[in-house]
């Protein structure tokens, strides 16, 4: 069974979960211990998603104002970011594939990109709803038929040196089109470390513990051993609908006893926004202005589609 797919903290005030995820989406997302996007990991143990995993409903359209997208700061927002790191992610596993089938190299066994969500900022309504498994970031709407490959590309060989080389010209792509956003979206998301030690969210956090007893998961460490215990019970679960049972149970348990928490810090990210936004401006605008046309190139390139978790 799969570990839960969770982003890593960027601060001590926002410290690592057990089961990060950085070795599966090695392929997929570019996780590295110096990037400058918001995928980056500081541990390499995980699992890929259930082949059962169910499909999030999608909308392929890209916002129309990309402020919430770029700098989320709520779980409604995180949706949007999950598109776009999911898109960078399909680029990357695109630009691979391109390479390894123009190489006539078999692709290298990897989870396929997934919409990962930032617990930094959890999206409650779809953990109380769906848990904490991910799903998978689709390439393109179901009417659209895939691309058919091109002749003469099919694969021949296992070529390691051939595969190394195309990861990192995957890498490459991916890097370049989280360029353009990464390190503004890095500064928004780290900068969010300083609201961990507001009374209001302080005094909320305190409560998670009892509240998470009284839902039959011990974790007296509040999220950091609520998420080994979630680990444990999705390694442990004797088949995968129990697995699933397992999951809806405990995200349920864990949207009831983070909604203070999230009471607490919503206000004051949106006010952190605000301020962030003004101090930011010239750099946000430019990003909002690059972005549209550099995602549509993309699109075009690799046959793939921006989009986003549409339901709650």
């Amino acid at each position: 069974m799969p570990r839960v797919h969770r982003r890593p903290r960027r601060s001590t005030a926002l410290r690592p979960a057990a089961g990060l995820l950085c070795a599966a989406l090695a392929l997929t997302t570019g996780c590295s211990a110096a990037g400058p996007g918001p995928t980056v990991a500081t541990a390499a143990t995980a699992a890929a998603a259930p082949p059962s995993a169910e499909q999030a409903a999608v909308d392929y359209r890209l916002p129309t104002d990309l402020t919430p997208m770029l700098l989320p700061a709520n779980g409604a927002d995180t949706r949007l970011t999950q598109g776009l790191d999911g898109f960078t992610a399909l680029v990357r596993d695109r630009a691979m594939r391109d390479c390894l089938a123009t190489a006539r190299v078999q692709v290298p066994d990897a989870p396929p990109p997934m919409f990962i969500r930032q617990f930094e900022i959890p999206d409650l309504a779809h953990i109380a709803r769906h848990g904490f498994s991910p799903s998978t970031v689709p390439t393109a709407p179901a009417a659209t038929p895939a691309p058919a490959p091109m002749s003469g590309t099919s694969a021949t060989s296992a070529d390691p040196a051939a595969q190394q080389r195309c990861d990192r010209e995957g890498a490459t792509a991916a890097d370049h089109l989280r360029s353009g956003y990464g390190p503004l979206q890095s500064a928004w998301l780290t900068g969010l470390a300083v609201l961990e030690r507001d009374e209001a969210v302080l005094t909320a956090r305190r409560e998670l513990p009892d509240c998470l007893s009284g839902q039959g998961v011990r974790a007296s460490d509040g999220e950091q051993q609520f998420f080994d215990q979630v680990d444990r019970a999705l390694q442990s679960a004797p088949t995968e609908e129990a697995a699933r049972a397992e999951d809806r149970r405990l995200g349920a348990a864990y949207a009831r006893c983070m909604r203070p928490v999230e009471a607490a810090r919503e206000p004051l990210r949106a006010a952190l926004r605000d301020t962030f936004v003004r101090e930011h401006g010239a750099e946000l605008a430019r990003v909002r202005d690059a972005l549209p046309g550099r995602v549509a190139e993309l699109e075009q390139r690799y046959s793939i589609r921006f989009g986003v978790p549409a339901e709650a």
